[in-house]
């Protein structure tokens, strides 16, 4: 392994390990990637030969147990990101896990504490930070451009036939639909952006579709303890224009071409308005537009070679996305028993 370079093993080739590895190309000035793993050779030695990896393996175990692989890139099922990110971090390694963090509170928390107790850093992908008008944003707000938080209004609407991939017809493996997918980006935005801690949460969910069990609508409202409010709205049913209610073809995702993804956020001076992630308006002025070069996965994966590099706590860190999961647990809960849930202070 070069010199000064972070080891990386990628796990998991899937549908998102495709936006992964392009960005650990691109960063190999600071990362060698030393592995790929996938349960199915096939893949693993297609992105392997593709994106220059040195390894390949089948097995997990075998990967964890490779002495250059100082960090791992999890880029697997739901379900599965708890007990990877456990067994990782016991064999000493650096993770950077795709978002959602976890399916529960419970299994974040013994992330966490695992990460811990071997002396690792454990990182979320909460990809969606790392947008140039996102942070931008998160600059704003905190500098107090639009004066005192008031009201975020956020509303991610799109239409999905089919599964872009199998297991997300599964809630235990998905833990949901709606809220896992695109949920863990908005409230990991809401929360972010927001200085008052979370204390109340109520939320609605339905199924329509049945190529899957999950939520394919769902509302969210959150109460802060400044009085203030968030609310998030979402639908896989709403088709955006008459021709584009074909099922996306495969490996297809989501942008502005095909869905409204927007955000308000109202303060007591100014309000923002975000058009997806690439546009930014300050009380009608555009401040930021058009795509962005380097990706936003290149951004989070320099920032969590960088955070090892320099031994520091990397943005999107698991004890702050933590957060995130406690809220998520706190909307499931509400669907469940149909009222609104207080959080624990």
């Amino acid at each position: 392994m070069a010199q000064g370079k972070l080891g990386l093993c990628l796990i998991g080739c899937g549908r998102v390990s495709k936006s992964h590895l392009p960005a650990i190309r691109e960063l190999s000035d600071m990362i060698e990637l030393v592995a790929v793993a996938s349960r199915t050779e096939e893949h693993a030695k297609s992105a392997a030969q593709e994106f220059g990896a040195k390894r390949y393996y089948t097995s997990i175990d075998k990967a964890l147990d490779d002495p250059e692989v100082q960090a791992v890139d999890i880029c697997l099922p739901h379900d599965m990101h708890h007990s990877v990110s456990v067994q990782s971090a016991r064999k000493g390694k650096h993770i950077l896990v795709e978002k959602p963090m976890a399916n529960t509170l419970a299994e974040a928390d013994e992330m966490i504490a695992s990460a811990k107790k071997n002396g690792v850093i454990l990182m979320v992908g909460q990809s969606r930070r790392f947008f140039e008008a996102v942070l931008e944003s998160k600059r704003l707000i905190a500098e107090g451009k639009i004066g005192r938080l008031l009201h975020s209004n956020i509303f991610m609407l799109g239409y999905m036939d089919k599964p872009l991939t199998p297991w997300w017809s599964s809630a235990e493996k998905a833990g949901g639909l709606l809220l896992p997918l695109w949920g863990s980006h908005i409230l990991d935005y809401i929360l972010w952006i927001s200085p008052a801690e979370p204390v109340r949460v109520y939320a609605e969910a339905y199924s329509d579709n049945p190529n899957w069990e999950g939520e394919d609508e769902m509302a969210i409202v959150l109460g802060f303890a400044d009085g203030t409010m968030a609310s998030v709205q979402m639908s896989w049913n709403a088709r955006m224009t008459p021709s584009k209610g074909a099922p996306k073809p495969e490996g297809g995702i989501w942008s502005t071409k095909d869905n409204a993804y927007e955000r308000y956020i109202i303060g007591s001076e100014g309000t923002i308005h975000m058009i997806d992630e690439t546009e930014l308006i300050l009380n009608g002025e555009v401040l930021k537009s058009g795509p962005q070069k380097p990706s936003n996965f290149f951004l989070e994966i320099k920032e969590f070679a960088s955070a090892i590099g320099e031994e520091r706590v990397p943005i999107a860190s698991g004890q702050e996305v933590r957060e995130v999961m406690r809220v998520t647990d706190a909307c499931k809960e509400a669907i469940k028993e149909g009222k609104v849930i207080h959080l624990d202070s």
